[in-house]
């Protein structure tokens, strides 16, 4: 029955105005991307039309979108239209459509790849939560178990009595030994605490210095967090980002960076775009590396200078910063 009643609202929907998009790992913030079609706009009646949209989805969010136009055509402004791409973690081939419901408000429908509509608001899992779970079931099952074994106890109080009985034997036991162990280290002298000091030193450095080296190779002289990346030809189109450096230093929900030019000139907005496997900068990449520009077999330097900015360096420009350094 739920198939039947949504393919009536969807034959429904039919009859009003509308239109979709697909939302692949491209540059989803380009005009191209954020144009409404001529022959819808056509049929839209001048009551109707407003330089103001409002897109709505089926759990009840809205984003607030300005239309400008052009020449040739009218889109949506990048400020409201990145941030419902950005909310709605879009650029996995999902297919979208814009259902005109009057004075420029629309309903929209997601679907993923494979034809199932989504329902629910997009969220990054964290690992934070999911922890803590774990540690509260481990205690809880810990806590039952102890219950269990006191319950099963039902030999009575002599059972107690000679128990204690054991206790008090062993701890006795463990004292003469432990009592003997002082006289023997007494024994032995100060130059063999020394020793075994030295030992017990360079024992707890170990791990502190190949820590530190770990943490080295992920920040540059001056400490800013970089990775580094060769450009291949998939990469012109999105670059994935190394999961090293997405642990450390991105954040759990996609979010727009700024990347800045080597020179200072000029900046790129990019749509970094969070996923369960892997993470990737995807709307306005194919625009920062057309302009850079960035070739096949460039090599790059990521720094993060800001929690949401990026410096970009290519092969050349890092042999003239190298000079300058040195």
């Amino acid at each position: 029955m739920a198939r039947n009643s949504g393919f009536c609202r969807i034959k429904n929907e039919r009859k009003k105005l509308s239109f979709f998009k697909i939302f692949q790992s491209a540059d989803l913030s380009s005009e191209c991307m954020r144009a409404i079609p001529y022959n819808f706009m056509q049929r839209v009646s001048e009551k109707d039309f407003s330089y103001k949209m409002v897109i709505r989805a089926q759990w009840g969010s809205s984003w607030k979108v300005e239309i400008s136009k052009n020449p040739r055509f009218y889109y949506m402004e990048k400020h409201g239209w990145n941030q419902f791409v950005s909310d709605n973690a879009l650029g996995d081939n999902e297919f979208v459509t814009f259902t005109h419901k009057g004075k420029m408000w629309f309903d929209v429908n997601i679907y993923h790849q494979n034809g199932k509509e989504i329902l629910i608001p997009r969220n990054t899992p964290t690992m934070a939560p999911s922890g803590i779970k774990k540690e509260q079931g481990e205690s809880s099952y810990k806590d039952v178990k102890k219950e269990d074994e006191t319950g099963d106890s039902t030999g009575g109080e002599d059972l107690e009595v000679r128990k204690k009985k054991a206790k008090e034997s062993k701890t006795s036991k463990k004292k003469k030994l432990t009592s003997k162990k002082v006289v023997s280290s007494v024994e032995i002298g100060e130059s063999s605490r020394g020793v075994e000091l030295k030992v017990r030193k360079t024992n707890a450095e170990k791990p502190k210095s190949s820590k530190k080296n770990k943490i080295r190779s992920k920040k540059d002289k001056n400490g800013v967090p970089k990775f580094k990346i060769t450009i291949r030809k998939s990469y012109l189109k999105f670059l994935a980002i190394p999961k090293r450096f997405v642990e450390g230093h991105i954040p759990n929900k996609s979010t727009i960076f700024t990347i800045h030019h080597w020179k200072g000139n000029c900046s790129w907005e990019v749509l970094c775009l969070v996923r369960e496997n892997r993470t990737i900068f995807s709307s306005g990449w194919t625009k920062l590396a057309r302009e850079y520009p960035l070739l096949i077999g460039d090599r790059c330097i990521f720094k993060l200078i800001k929690p949401t900015e990026l410096l970009l360096i290519s092969k050349k420009a890092r042999e003239k910063i190298i000079k300058i350094d040195e």
